[in-house]
């Protein structure tokens, strides 16, 4: 009985205090450390963490049962309220998704905890040791295209980070080319900094989508640029120079045409914010010693009326980046004329749509499918 106590007993405290900090921190987001800790398990594991609650609470009456009433108390208590806490964001959440007409697969959310499972269906080298992804609806095609650039701070990152979304994209009729684009390490452009280099990638993915990928059952006119993170940065100021805004700049020049409409989940907009070192990679230097490539790689620096639809997709408690930013980007887009919208998960931070079953993943691909639906058939959105 001793030994069965101080079993439970451990297990009991050591789940109460981590659920402690998961509410605390998912309902105060902005605290240090806790708050991030707190909406990246509500934003990735939000059904885990009910369960784990769940568990704790039993955790707690068990310890009740053996004659441990006060650790027992304390571990019903903060088991009970973890298990309320984690209910309002699985509830507010699922009513995100009815409000948008998605019905949120839980068994999916409980077991589909990554991205795994989902090779492409042929793999192409585009530039010089640099690579496609690609993933194909059935048919023979033309099908529509979406171009999509990996996250990763612009220093990482591989073609199989959105691997079992890009072949749901697929099985319901979208055709996605994940880009492999240059990192530190690897060969550079002549003449450009990474981050120049970067978006020049992009770039020649679109132009090998609107050549050869023809051959390959894609429709070179009816392409749409998206990415997450450092790679919806560089879709989005990619497609700020191939449209001609002026504060934008590709090496060489714009070497194809711009994207029907661009998909940006949880963007950097203002390089300014993001961290020395990173700068220094992208840009060969801090961001203030080189005012003219920060703006050409800032997305808000680059709202103009000639850019395409644009959709944003933000997690509200986003921690990595400014997601007030994002907000203020978006409202300037509209302003400035540009057709779109901002979806928003909430309880969701930063890369909340990693795991294929998190609800917030669940939210946005049908968001992002219907966009582009909609912009292949009216490309003006308007």
């Amino acid at each position: 009985m001793t030994i069965a106590r101080v079993a439970l007993g451990l297990v009991g405290v050591a789940a109460a205090v981590a659920l402690a900090v998961v509410v605390v921190g998912t309902f105060l987001p902005r605290l240090p450390v806790i708050g991030f800790l707190g909406s990246f398990v509500s934003g990735q594991y939000p059904l885990h963490a009910a369960l784990g609650a769940a568990t704790t609470t039993a955790a707690g009456v068990g310890l009740l049962a053996l004659g441990v009433p006060r650790l027992g108390g304390i571990v019903t208590t903060a088991g009970a309220l973890a298990v309320v806490g984690t209910l309002v964001v699985l509830g507010t959440q699922a009513a995100t998704a009815r409000a948008t007409g998605v019905r949120i697969d839980w068994g999916l959310t409980l077991t589909a905890v990554d991205q795994r499972g989902a090779p492409p269906d042929l793999t192409v080298e585009y530039r010089p040791g640099l690579e496609l992804a690609v993933h194909l609806p059935s048919g023979p095609g033309p099908h529509p295209v979406l171009v999509w650039v990996h996250g990763g701070s612009w220093v990482r990152g591989t073609t199989a980070d959105r691997a079992r979304a890009n072949r749901w994209y697929a099985d319901h009729g979208l055709a996605v080319v994940a880009v492999q684009y240059r990192l530190p390490g690897d060969p550079p452009l002549p003449g450009a900094t990474l981050g120049e280099a970067q978006r020049q990638d992009v770039a020649a993915a679109l132009d090998w989508v609107r050549g050869p990928g023809a051959a390959r059952g894609l429709d070179p006119d009816a392409v749409v640029l998206g990415g997450q993170s450092a790679g919806a940065t560089l879709a989005l100021s990619t497609t700020a120079a191939l449209v001609g805004v002026p504060r934008a700049s590709l090496p060489g020049g714009a070497a194809t045409s711009p994207p029907r409409a661009t998909v940006a989940f949880y963007p950097v907009v203002d390089m300014t914010q993001v961290a020395p070192g990173l700068q220094d990679a992208v840009f060969g230097g801090p961001a203030s010693a080189r005012p003219a490539l920060t703006r050409a790689a800032s997305p808000g620096d680059l709202v103009d009326p000639r850019l395409p639809p644009t959709l944003l997709v933000l997690g509200r408690a986003d921690n990595f980046i400014r997601a007030d930013l994002v907000r203020a980007y978006d409202a300037e887009l509209r302003a400035a004329g540009v057709p779109g919208r901002l979806v928003q998960v909430p309880y969701a931070d930063h890369v909340f749509d990693h795991p294929f079953g998190s609800p917030g993943a669940q939210i946005t691909r049908p968001a992002v499918l219907d966009f582009v639906r909609d912009r292949i058939s009216d490309p003006s959105g308007r």
